[in-house]
């Protein structure tokens, strides 16, 4: 099953490294990092992927926790990333609160490895670009 998304539209600054990003009626915005020779005021394209990671994890886990009538009160996810000419490679780190047996921790685990972004990081990326 072929799955489609909105188009993400992006446009250049005038006078600035920054980017205007925007889906449907939502606007954002990245840049380079400081020392890329950046503003540093935004996020730069490494943290916009490490934050859908962040907030898949989380969105995930709630939806899942509140389905299983989980005690979860609160999700917290920390992610580091480091990468080498062949490796992109993250660790994730998740806080969860709330009164949880450790089956339920072991569960949210699990759920965490299989959220839609994970998913997708897994597979095999193909990239067709053209200039208009």
């Amino acid at each position: 099953m072929s799955k489609s998304s909105a188009p993400v539209q992006g446009r250049s600054i005038p006078g600035s490294t920054a980017v205007e990003l925007s889906l449907k009626d939502e606007r954002w915005r990245a840049d380079l990092s400081a020392s890329m020779g950046g503003s540093g005021r935004d996020p730069d394209p490494h943290d916009l992927l490490d934050s859908s990671l962040v907030a898949c994890t989380i969105l995930t886990l709630q939806v899942y926790a509140k389905r299983k009538q989980y005690p979860l009160e609160s999700v917290e996810v920390s992610l580091l990333h480091d990468e080498d000419d062949t490796t992109y490679r993250m660790q994730r780190q998740i806080t969860l609160g709330g009164a949880l047996s450790q089956q339920q921790k072991d569960d949210l685990l699990r759920v965490a490895n299989a959220c839609p972004l994970h998913k997708a990081l897994h597979k095999k990326f193909e990239i067709a670009t053209q200039i208009v």
